[in-house]
């Protein structure tokens, strides 16, 4: 079993991804014991279009939990339930919504060597990734409360 280093924090841990800039610093050079720097590049780009497509997935949910909600309201669920629910799922499709905007990362202006210019993008890249993760995974985790909170009213009105 593959141990994460302990300094990362419970939020990191809750979270899933490392959101210091240190903690990005030591997975990459973590990473970059086993894989040159190109191939490091690539998988990161990879991850943030991974994260980008699961956005834009988790979006379309978003959009059918919505017209669920609106039914329940007209069904005689509990309003307030549904309210809540309703603003859960708008704050975590705000977060998907800031995954799907178009970035331009600036290039390395560094006269270094080109394996130092790439060890630049990957950081820019890990970055993006990271911050793009952590948003992911928040709306995740509200768009599961949201949800939860649909099953809540729908079966207690079910129940009434």
């Amino acid at each position: 079993m593959i141990k994460r280093p302990k300094h990362y924090s419970l939020l990191e841990r809750v979270i899933g991804v490392p959101l210091s800039r240190a903690g990005r610093l030591h997975e990459i050079d973590e990473h970059l014991k086993f894989r040159d720097v190109g191939t490091y590049r690539a998988m990161i780009s990879e991850n943030v279009s991974h994260i980008t497509q699961k956005s834009g997935a988790l979006l379309a949910a978003q959009a059918i939990f919505l017209v669920f909600q609106s039914y329940g309201i007209d069904h005689g669920w509990s309003r307030g339930v549904v309210l809540v629910s309703m603003l859960l799922l708008m704050m975590a499709a705000m977060l998907v919504m800031s995954n799907l905007r178009s970035i331009w990362l600036p290039s390395s202006n560094l006269d270094d060597a080109k394996t130092e210019r790439e060890r630049v993008a990957i950081v820019q890249l890990s970055e993006l990734t990271s911050m793009r993760g952590a948003r992911f995974n928040i709306a995740l985790y509200l768009t599961f409360v949201s949800v939860i909170l649909m099953a809540i009213a729908a079966i207690t009105a079910a129940l009434m």
